[in-house]
C-alpha cells in the first residue's frame, strides 16, 4: 500500500511540474514572440501615441484602412478591429490600451446590431488566455471575463483554448510565422463584389449595454460611435437604423451612404477593398479632419 501511495505521489507531483513547465513555455511564446494577432499586439504596444484608434468588429477591420486616415491627415492610425467582435472585448481593447499607457487623439467604434449583445466573443477569450496575468490585463477585466476557477491551475486555460491559443499556435509563435495581415495598419480588405445576405437585421436596438457603458466610461470626451454600410437589401435595416439613433443619439450613421453603389460590396454586410478605401476617405473627410 505504502508502495503504491509513493507511485501514485510521484504521478501527481510529476504532473504538477509538467503542467508548470507547458505553462511557463507557452506564456513566454505568447509574451516575447512578435505578435499574430491584434490582442497579442495589444498586449506588446506600450508607451506610445497613436492618433485616431478603430475599435469593433470586422465591419472594422474590413472596412478602415489606416494608410487612407494618415494619407489624409497625416496622422497615426491604427485598426483594431476583430472579426465576430462584440462590443465588450473592444471595451478590453480600451481598457489594456490605457493600462500601456497608449495615448490617443480619437478613438472610433463601430456601433451596429451588436448593442444587443452584453458578451464576449469565443475568439477573444481565446487570444486573450495567455495575457491573463500581465499589467495589460487588470483585475477588473479579469472579473468580468470571469473565467472557470479551474484556469488558475497551471496550463488548464491553455487546454480549453487549444484551438486559438494551443500547441500549434505555439509552434507558430516560436517559428515567428507573421500574421496573415500588416498589424501596423490592421485593415484586412474582403475581395469580390456582392450583395450575400446571411440573416436579417434585428427590428430593434437594446437601450443599454455594459461594452458602450465601459468605453464611454473610459473615454467620454474622445470617443465616436458610428455605423458602417450595409446594404438596402437587408431586412429591418432603415427600422433598426432608425431605432439605434433614437437609442444613441451620439451615432454617425452611414448605413446608406453606399445605396447607390452596389459595386462596392463583397456582401451585404461588408465592403470589398475598394468600397473600404472609399467609405474611409469619407469618413475621415468627415470626422478627422479639423
Amino acid at each position: 500500500m505504502t508502495r503504491f501511495l509513493k507511485h501514485t505521489l510521484f504521478i501527481i507531483l510529476t504532473l504538477i511540474v509538467t503542467a508548470l513547465v507547458i505553462d511557463k513555455v507557452y506564456t513566454s511564446a505568447f509574451s516575447t514572440s512578435s505578435p499574430r494577432n491584434k490582442v497579442q499586439y495589444i498586449s506588446q504596444l506600450k508607451n506610445t501615441h497613436i492618433d485616431y484608434i478603430f475599435l469593433g468588429s470586422s465591419r472594422v477591420e474590413n472596412h478602415i484602412d489606416c494608410e487612407v486616415v494618415s494619407r489624409i491627415t497625416g496622422k497615426s492610425c491604427i485598426n483594431l478591429g476583430l472579426q465576430g467582435s462584440k462590443t465588450n472585448d473592444s471595451a478590453v481593447f480600451l481598457q489594456m490600451l490605457n493600462n500601456n499607457n497608449v495615448s490617443y487623439k480619437k478613438v472610433l467604434f463601430q456601433l451596429d446590431y451588436a448593442v444587443n449583445f452584453d458578451a464576449y466573443s469565443p475568439q477573444f477569450k481565446s487570444f486573450i488566455t495567455p495575457y491573463l496575468n500581465t499589467e495589460s490585463v487588470s483585475d477588473n477585466i479579469i472579473i468580468d471575463l470571469n473565467n472557470p476557477f479551474i484556469y488558475r491551475l497551471p496550463f488548464v486555460r491553455y487546454a480549453a483554448n487549444d484551438k486559438l491559443s494551443g500547441f500549434r499556435e505555439v509552434v507558430l509563435q516560436l517559428f515567428e510565422k507573421p500574421s496573415r495581415i500588416d498589424l501596423t495598419n490592421g485593415f484586412e480588405g474582403k475581395q469580390g463584389t456582392g450583395r450575400d445576405i446571411k440573416g436579417n437585421l434585428p427590428a430593434t436596438a437594446k437601450a443599454s449595454n455594459r461594452g458602450v457603458l465601459w468605453m464611454k466610461k473610459l473615454e467620454n470626451n474622445n470617443l465616436i460611435f458610428y455605423t458602417a454600410p450595409y446594404c438596402s437589401q437587408a431586412r429591418n435595416r432603415d427600422i433598426f437604423n432608425k431605432d439605434l439613433i433614437a437609442k444613441y443619439p451620439e451615432v454617425i450613421s452611414y448605413i446608406d451612404v453606399f445605396d447607390n453603389k452596389p459595386q462596392y460590396y463583397s456582401d451585404c454586410g461588408h465592403l470589398n477593398i475598394t468600397g473600404a478605401r472609399e467609405f474611409t476617405a469619407i469618413l475621415t473627410e468627415d470626422l478627422l479632419i479639423d
